[in-house]
């Protein structure tokens, strides 16, 4: 769905990419959304479409992204985190193995 923005909150985007750029030279996609949310709470937007705006403007930028994971993580789970932190995919694929073949070989070793 096509969503539209005010000019504050596109400004603020474009003004909070180009910080990111100058001081750390990264653009963390996720953490930036979530600021910028929450300084624009009135026009009740979801991080996930906000997300989408800071990706296109950095990607406007020819800047390097980076997806938090942990602050995705604090983000969409409230409470206490397991210790299993791993995604369903590496949780998936760790119980299967390759043919006759146990994930165990699959693993590197230096000797």
């Amino acid at each position: 769905m096509f969503r539209r923005f005010s000019i504050q909150l596109r400004d603020d985007a474009h003004r909070r990419v180009q910080q990111a750029l100058r001081i750390k030279g990264i653009v963390n996609i996720i953490r930036l959304s979530e600021e910028i949310r929450l300084n624009n709470l009135a026009e009740n937007i979801a991080r996930e479409d906000i997300e989408d705006l800071v990706l296109q403007i950095a990607q406007l930028y020819a800047a390097p992204i980076e997806f938090d994971d942990d602050g995705l993580a604090a983000l969409d789970i409230p409470g206490d985190f397991s210790q299993d932190n791993r995604n369903d995919l590496e949780k998936m694929l760790d119980g299967h193995t390759c043919g006759d073949v146990t994930s165990d070989l699959l693993q590197l070793t230096r000797e």
